[in-house]
């Protein structure tokens, strides 16, 4: 089982793609995400 939702990810990844926080760390950080690497990985599969 995933520790992030579908929904979380979309979220983040949607937040991303609008660019107003800057790039994968600052997504990564708003929303405690560990690694901003999960992030670059999500929006590849978006």
């Amino acid at each position: 089982m995933s520790k992030y939702s579908f929904e979380f990810k979309l979220k983040v990844v949607k937040e991303y793609m609008k660019g107003e926080t800057g790039g994968y760390k600052s997504v990564a950080k708003k929303y405690d995400v560990i690694n901003h690497g999960l992030i670059r990985y999500w929006i590849n599969d978006y």
